[in-house]
């Protein structure tokens, strides 16, 4: 199957956010083969980036323009149908989740990054009243919430509830090949010297744009303290001014630009680590400081406020010092630092050790775990025991074993468990097919697919359906649902929250009542058999007896049981020798043996009841009957096909499509020529013919790799 090449857009409100923290992962993308685009309001060229598109974000969450950059990426959504959409800064986000609430309906997963939020321990409570209630209605439309810092973490994972998934995740790494600068002695001492240095001076460095937030004026009031019984000790403030020159003024008038260096905007801060003595960082609040990162990295003692995000880094007393927003403990902390080479080179050691989760390489693996997370696909059923439809469901599951999906069987509790412990098949049991089971057990998996197989499971999960793409799989021709009546009216309104429909032959779509309703939203898949694991079954154990014919299914209604019985009595008034096994369990079984004594063939027929595993016994049975008043594609007699048993059936929608007159087996409505027509293919010619033609039929149509694909495709579409 041809599939198109994945995409997957990044967004920010700016260009240099997506420049300073995230060509890493563009590249990574680019070597998985996907195409990949980036969004910001800004013109800069970005590597690894097939395609740039601007919209007006705004920072100001007051700014008209981002409504328009909402009707913009929308725009850009629906036309570019992208997998996956990772979205950073807070309007950007912002933005970026509201454009994307339809492409989300159509399979496109977004991945949202807090870089920090605005509300936190301690946020004026205008953040609180502004920030929170968007952020966490916004949450519903997150598929996966990464949060770089553990108290936004534990603040998310019990507030934002409707958040299919909250990751965390330390960052966006430090590059190691970046930081690893040769400096010598003389590098250094040219450095210092150009920026007005002495190698004897203790330097302090606070890498950040100069801003309120940074709350360099701490910093600057420390330094007032300071340079009078320390003249040695300087500050460098490289970084963006984005204060309008304010703190530049200050320094200038308290005298202290002599040992305050304001280095503007800086690519070399690397280099500038390697010539300091202690990091210091003053934010009132972070998400995680990279400046705090690089510092650990190059071993720098770090003093710290107290404040969301650097406490993640710093822990006090081993690598740094924490301080609260207090002057005296400030100056304190870096007198004490300047004086004792022990603590430097004891917070040095341990800054290197605590560094290593933060390395790119680390952050990198956690990013490839969430992109690539399996999505999960929970299969729904009412039935609670193994039949024909179990076996399909058993079949899809053990067809995507070690794929890119985690799959759950979901139903009552019952027999169904012990196969499917058997089959190492992840089973959540219901205590009984409820709205409320259900929903806990959505909440509980949180699947991206539910995968209903039949006419109550769909029903159910369309009446809870939220974030989830819901697939129903019709496995049978029905009678119910071909005529109206309240069931198929309910299924019908049910039906319009329905995604796909998967018919199990054109007959079981072309009978329903409301097929026209459903027909564009609707694929035919023939079921299939995995012959491998078919024959492996079958030979199991060894099965004593030598049957002429079988039959394999519920006794039931519906495959007319009692016809079944008239029929073997007519062929063993005609051949008293014949053998007959007949395996499965029902409702009519007592009626089925009821008539089996009243005509008197109890010596002909074996009734085995329900097996786990019956295909031992359909393998020492040469011909399979059935009397089915429908059917949709029955598995056993697919599974008879694939060993190779002609069938002799009743021309019902589902068989009419796998059998063949003459060729693989026989289909008549009349008892009389089906007794003979038995008889006929138990003839030695006759059935080595038939049981031919049935191996060659089979192979021919069985085709267990088409179908998976088909599955996937219907996984995968949007």
């Amino acid at each position: 199957m041809h599939k198109s090449q994945k995409k997957v857009l990044f967004t920010a409100t700016v260009d240099s956010h997506i420049l300073a923290f995230h060509l890493p992962f563009l590249k990574w993308f680019k070597e998985q083969g996907y195409e990949v685009h980036v969004a910001t309001n800004g013109d800069e060229e970005i590597p690894y980036c097939d395609k740039k598109i601007k919209i007006s974000f705004e920072r100001s969450p007051f700014k008209l323009n981002n409504i328009k950059a909402i009707f913009q990426l929308k725009k850009v959504l629906l036309k570019e149908k992208y997998d996956i959409i990772h979205t950073h800064t807070p309007m950007g986000s912002v933005v970026t989740r509201l454009a994307a609430k339809k492409a989300r309906k159509q399979g496109t997963r977004v991945i949202y990054t807090a870089h920090g939020f605005h509300f936190y321990k301690g946020a004026p409570l205008l953040n609180w009243c502004l920030f929170y209630p968007v952020e966490k209605y916004l949450s519903k439309y997150t598929d996966t919430l990464i949060l770089i810092n553990k108290e936004d973490y534990n603040l998310a994972t019990k507030k934002f509830k409707k958040c299919k998934d909250i990751e965390y995740v330390p960052g966006v790494g430090i590059d190691e090949k970046k930081f690893d600068v040769k400096m010598t002695k003389e590098d250094k001492h040219k450095l210092r010297k150009e920026i007005g240095l002495k190698d004897t001076d203790f330097v302090m460095i606070y890498p950040a744009e100069l801003n309120k937030n940074k709350n360099q004026i701490m910093l600057i009031d420390a330094m007032e303290q300071l340079i009078d019984k320390y003249p040695d000790i300087h500050l460098l403030l490289p970084g963006k001014d984005s204060y309008n020159g304010y703190y530049q003024k200050i320094v200038e008038e308290k005298d202290l630009d002599k040992n305050i260096h304001f280095l503007g905007f800086r690519k070399d801060i690397p280099r500038l680590l390697k010539i300091s003595d202690l990091s210091v960082a003053t934010s009132k609040r972070e998400g995680l400081p990279v400046n705090i990162l690089e510092a650990m990295y190059i071993g720098l003692p770090i003093i710290a406020t107290n404040c969301r995000g650097q406490r993640d880094l710093v822990d006090n007393d081993e690598n740094g010092f924490l301080v609260d927003f207090s002057l005296q403990d400030l100056v304190n902390k870096i007198i004490e630092v300047y004086d004792n080479q022990e603590v430097r080179d004891r917070m040095k050691k341990n800054s290197q050790k605590k560094i290593r989760v933060y390395t790119l390489n680390n952050i990198l693996k956690s990013m490839i775990n969430i992109y690539n997370k399996k999505k999960k696909i929970l299969h729904l059923l009412a039935s609670n025991k193994f039949s024909g439809a179990e076996n399909v469901v058993c079949q899809i599951i053990k067809m995507f074993t070690n794929s890119e999906y985690e799959m759950y069987y979901c139903s009552p509790d019952g027999d169904i468990r012990k196969y499917l412990k058997k089959e190492n098949i992840n089973f959540v049991p219901l205590k009984k097919l409820s709205l409320c089971e259900i929903r806990k057990v959505i909440k509980k998996i949180k699947p991206d697919i539910i995968h209903a197989h039949d006419n109550k499971a769909t029903t159910y999960a369309s009446l809870l359906k939220r974030d989830y793409k819901l697939i129903s799989h019709i496995h049978g021709n029905n009678k119910i649902m071909n005529s109206i009546n309240l069931k198929t009216i309910i299924f019908n309104i049910c039906s319009k929250k329905v995604n796909r429909f998967i018919w199990v032959s054109d007959s079981s779509l072309n009978g329903y009542i409301y097929s026209e309703n459903v027909k564009k939203r609707s694929s035919t898949l023939y079921n299939v058999i995995n012959t491998k694991d078919l024959i492996k079954k079958s030979t199991e154990y060894q099965c004593e007896e030598q049957y002429d014919m079988i039959y394999l299914g519920r006794l039931a209604y519906p495959k007319n049981p009692e016809r079944l019985i008239n029929i073997i009595k007519l062929i063993i008034s005609k051949n008293p020798n014949i053998k007959v096994a007949i395996v499965g369990d029902g409702e009519d079984k007592e009626k089925v043996e009821s008539l089996i004594y009243k005509y008197k063939i109890q010596n002909n027929i074996k009734m085995y009841g329900y097996v786990q595993n019956p295909y031992p016994i359909l393998l020492k049975s040469k011909i399979l009957v059935m009397t089915s008043i429908y059917e949709g594609t029955p598995m056993c007699a697919l599974e008879a096909q694939a060993l190779g048993k002609p069938i002799i059936a009743t021309p019902v929608d589902g068989l009419k499509d796998i059998i063949k007159n003459d060729v693989n087996g026989y289909l008549t409505d009349d008892n009389e020529k089906f007794a003979n027509k038995i008889l006929h293919s138990l003839n030695k010619k006759e059935y080595k013919k038939l049981s031919s033609n049935t191996v060659k039929e089979f192979t021919i149509r069985n085709n267990v790799n088409v179908y998976a694909n088909k599955i996937k495709q219907i996984y995968e579409e949007k």
